[in-house]
């Protein structure tokens, strides 16, 4: 049963200078399917040109990497031409200290995103099983136990319960959970006595005991969500804050120097190394909401994205690479907004995401999303 991605992505839209708000677990309706973070790239150095050049390449970078290319090619200058220049009461090392952060910070986003994800992807696996354990039992009880009545009863108030959202497969898993326990009992005083129901999942085999274990343990994993957006918040808050803060010192230190010297002078020739924005405006980047498992077989990575984004592109992918087969990311798709579905992959491959947006001005890409495919849940 494939998830439908779209019933996935429940978020603000984020632009270039806003980090995108994290879907919630809990948000959009539940339409089954199997469900199931990788470290940057360090940026190529910088290499300054005799001839002034654009901060917007074609190289695929992520937002904050300009800034920090656009902050080494400016400490560059400042150091050699002008080291006691100062913004204000920023001076070069404050820069410095800058470009210092970025890479620490990444990294930090970087573990968030991946317990996020792991937190995300054991909610939708929680719910999916019982999900399937709030179907497939009362089928089973109806089939061994058709001539009980009051049982049949309770099978019937069970199935009047659509198990479309978080709410209702809740609200049936636990209805299925005392019916089930009278179903074993029934079976237990049969002449001659009949084992009690169970119902493999994924090479599991679920006993009512396990239901119960699954119910009582949901909350913890919804709160270990609940968490983990919080503290990814604040990672990505603390990248786009730096970058922000970068930016806007080497904007206002290339103004200054560019008004306090003339044309021919060596400090005003130097800004010929410092990259600049082009005219024609940069492609805002597409985020990704959520990566999961399900689809063909169960085996495939369901791609969900943050609403907005993508203004100014020509061009939308998403881009994919298979840890251990592929040196980088060497397979594409048309990003399709309502979502993606990449694959199938074998069990046990692990598969980085991006999404990569470009015009003629600029490529952009978005953070790394890491998924690892296990057993599908059916």
């Amino acid at each position: 049963m494939p998830i439908d991605p779209s019933d996935l992505s429940r978020s603000s839209p984020a632009g270039a200078n806003s980090p995108p708000r994290v879907l919630r677990w809990n948000e959009g309706t539940w339409n089954g399917g199997g469900v199931w973070g990788g470290a940057k790239a360090a940026p190529a150095p910088l290499i300054l040109p005799e001839q002034p050049f654009t901060l917007n390449s074609h190289s695929s970078m992520e937002h904050h990497e300009v800034t920090k290319q656009r902050s080494i090619a400016t400490l560059s200058v400042w150091k050699k031409y002008v080291p006691t220049l100062t913004i204000g009461t920023q001076g070069p090392s404050d820069l410095e200290a800058f470009i210092d952060g970025f890479e620490p910070r990444v990294q930090a986003r970087t573990e968030a995103q991946d317990d996020f994800d792991a937190a995300f992807r054991a909610v939708q696996g929680s719910l999916l099983r019982l999900k399937i354990l709030g179907t497939k039992v009362p089928q089973m009880i109806e089939a061994v136990l058709d001539e009980d009545q009051g049982l049949m009863k309770d099978v019937d108030d069970v199935y009047a319960v659509s198990p479309r959202t978080e709410v209702s497969i809740l609200k049936r898993a636990r209805m299925v959970y005392p019916v089930w326990l009278r179903a074993n009992a029934a079976l237990a005083a049969l002449t001659p006595s009949q084992p009690p129901i169970t119902r493999p999942i994924a090479g599991v085999v679920f006993t009512v005991a396990m239901l119960k274990t699954l119910l009582e343990g949901f909350t913890d994993l919804a709160k270990a969500v609940s968490d983990q957006e919080s503290e990814l918040n604040k990672k990505r808050e603390a990248v786009w804050t730096l970058d922000r803060a970068a930016d806007q010192l080497n904007k206002r230190w290339y103004k200054l120097v560019k008004a306090r010297y003339d044309e021919g002078q060596p400090e005003y020739e130097a800004l010929a190394g410092i990259p600049t924005e082009p005219s024609t405006p940069v492609p805002e980047p597409v985020e990704i909401a959520t990566v999961t498992q399900g689809g063909e077989e169960g085996l495939q990575v369901l791609i969900a994205y943050v609403p907005g984004g993508g203004e100014h592109a020509t061009t939308k992918l998403v881009k994919w690479q298979v840890v251990g087969t592929d040196a980088e990311f060497t397979h594409s798709a048309p990003l399709d907004a309502s979502g993606n579905a990449l694959g199938p992959f074998p069990v046990g491959k692990v598969v980085k995401v991006i999404t990569e947006v470009s015009n003629s001005a600029a490529t952009r890409t978005t953070a790394v999303r890491t998924i690892t495919m296990e057993t599908p849940i059916t």
